[in-house]
């Protein structure tokens, strides 16, 4: 059942996202989506008089997916932990947060990702001799997502 208010809600215009993961924060510039879906799935049925019902019931669910962007700097921490991805290990799913932050950096809200881990990394827009920056997008995936309310 959908919240019920007083009136609309403050629109939020965040300035940056903050992923934090073992008590190391990474800020990104561009929060590309948070997905989180259920597929329906189809139910026909027939009523005592005969008459085909159809419906729609909750079928599986997808795993949740972020999509992070941020200029490439020299701070490896992504990338070191996609490699702990890379290499199997038990570690790397983990619980962390993505802060959404305004331009004076307090927080509006936070998403909890359970045992999250970083399914891909793409660095892009390397040309020699070039003025774009370049840009590195982050993929991340996670058994679930609740907002914190606090």
């Amino acid at each position: 059942m959908p919240p019920t208010g007083s009136g609309p809600a403050p629109v939020i215009s965040a300035s940056r996202f903050i992923i934090q993961e073992h008590g190391l924060k990474v800020p990104f510039s561009e929060l590309s989506g948070i997905n989180s879906e259920v597929e329906p799935v189809e139910y026909i049925s027939a009523d005592p008089t005969g008459k085909i019902i159809h419906t729609k019931q909750f079928g599986k669910t997808r795993p949740p997916k972020i999509t992070l962007k941020r200029a490439l700097d020299t701070d490896t921490t992504i990338w070191a932990w996609h490699q702990l991805v890379l290499k199997g290990e038990p570690s790397a799913p983990t619980q962390c947060t993505l802060q959404l932050q305004d331009a004076s950096g307090k927080t509006l809200l936070t998403y909890i990702l359970d045992n999250a881990w970083p399914s891909k990394v793409d660095i892009s827009g390397l040309k020699a001799g070039a003025t774009e920056i370049v840009m590195e997008t982050v993929e991340i995936v996670c058994d679930s997502i609740m907002m914190d309310p606090g």
